[in-house]
């Protein structure tokens, strides 16, 4: 299995993702929705989780208009503060927008017919 940050092209820009494909041609992909914690390890991990049953993984960085490329955890206060603003700050629709986005991506670039998502 391997991971990388990606560029998917959305209606307001190029907003970054992480992707994680299996060694041999994913069978399918799958959209992994961010928690408010952002595109973290925890995120990544579980991105190389689907890769590793066969899947390409991608995990769009969806507070990219807020703040790029954010990665918090959930062991302090100061870190579930920052991530309880930025998803009241953040947009739905938008972000609603980025992942068909993301979708495009798994099928026009990395080549999978069917698509699925799961969100934390």
């Amino acid at each position: 299995m391997s991971g990388k940050i990606v560029q998917v092209r959305g209606q307001d820009g190029a907003f970054s993702a992480y992707l994680a494909t299996p060694p041999e041609p994913a069978k399918a992909g799958v959209v992994v929705i961010q928690e408010i914690f952002g595109v973290n390890a925890t995120m990544r991990e579980i991105s190389h989780q689907f890769a590793a049953q066969g899947y390409a993984a991608l995990c769009p960085d969806l507070f990219w208009r807020l703040e790029p490329n954010v990665q918090l955890t959930d062991k302090t206060k100061d870190e579930w503060d920052r991530a309880l603003k930025l998803m009241s700050a953040f947009d739905v629709d938008k972000g609603i927008e980025d992942i068909d986005a993301a979708i495009d991506h798994l099928r026009d670039t990395v080549g999978v017919k069917k698509v699925g998502a799961v969100g934390f």
